[in-house]
């Protein structure tokens, strides 16, 4: 009877989730082709193509999304069933401050990688706002801080860049020359703060048109045409576009990594972070 090797599942899943080899590696504390070779393994083991690799990209083939599933349940029921033997020994616990506004929609992607790379991690996650997240860092209630960097605090690693960019509705009833109807997040807030600056740099007038406590209000708030808000490239919400006319350029931003953990658990953090939230072209292996 043949089986699959679990090792191999597991290269194969983590690759799929961070459309990288490399990355994968990172999480996995394996270099590359280690990485290229379990998962070549795999395929000669199930007489299937399961990743497409080009020069410029790694993907599942359809036999790849037909696995996927079942790879998941198999190392969830692994890792489950190592857990209750286990009884909790070797869990770790790990805060993370993560920016709202730096990640966004993307936290379900970076904490499946991280799930997937550390089974016995037990993330404890507060989202809120940049500003908050760093002042949380700061004071020792988390390990680890994911944030879009503001002001001229240059430290951290660099994930990605992620322009700032006008979104906007096509039901949005608004015309250059009008007040700018200004979607933002309540109270203090770096992204509604360069996005005012710019508007009054350039002259124009604007108003407050929707105040929210999260970036999903916003992006609610914007999909219903209720104004524009300045959003990561990247966090644009469903159905709608960055605009520029009439309106001024936002500043460049990127988002960064603070962390006290070293060695691999750091570069299985910025790999999970780096891959989720930033879509991009991938290497192949």
């Amino acid at each position: 009877m043949r089986t699959l090797d679990l090792d191999q599942l597991r290269a194969f899943l983590v690759a799929t989730d961070l459309k990288s080899f490399t990355a994968a590696g990172t999480c996995l504390g394996a270099t590359q082709s280690a990485i290229s070779l379990r998962i070549a393994r795999l395929e000669e083991q199930v007489g299937r193509r399961l990743l497409a690799r080009t020069p410029r990209a790694v993907g599942l083939t359809p036999e790849g999304a037909r696995l996927l599933p079942h790879a998941r349940a198999i190392l969830a029921a692994h890792d489950r069933a190592w857990a209750e033997l286990a009884d909790g020994e070797g869990r770790t616990s790990l805060r993370l401050a993560v920016s709202d506004h730096a990640v966004g929609g993307h936290l379900a992607a970076a904490l499946g990688s991280l799930r997937a790379a550390l089974p016995r991690l037990v993330p404890d996650v507060t989202v809120g706002l940049s500003t908050a997240m760093r002042a949380a860092y700061d004071r020792g209630e988390a390990e680890v801080a994911v944030l879009r960097q503001e002001g001229e605090r240059r430290e951290g690693t660099p994930l990605f860049a992620d322009a700032l960019v006008w979104a906007a509705a096509p039901a949005l009833d608004w015309s250059p020359g009008e007040p700018v109807p200004l979607v933002g997040l309540s109270g203090p807030c770096g992204v509604k703060a360069a996005a005012i600056q710019a508007l009054e740099a350039a002259g124009l007038p604007w108003r407050h048109a929707f105040s929210g406590g999260s970036v999903t209000a916003l992006q609610a708030a914007v999909r219903a045409g209720l104004g524009l808000a300045p959003f990561g490239a990247r966090h644009l919400p469903e159905g709608c576009a960055a605009r520029a006319e009439g309106l001024p350029p936002l500043p460049a931003s990127r988002v960064v990594l603070l962390t006290r953990q070293d060695g691999r658990t750091r570069d299985i953090l910025a790999a999970a972070f780096r891959a989720a939230g930033a879509p991009r072209e991938r290497e192949a292996a």
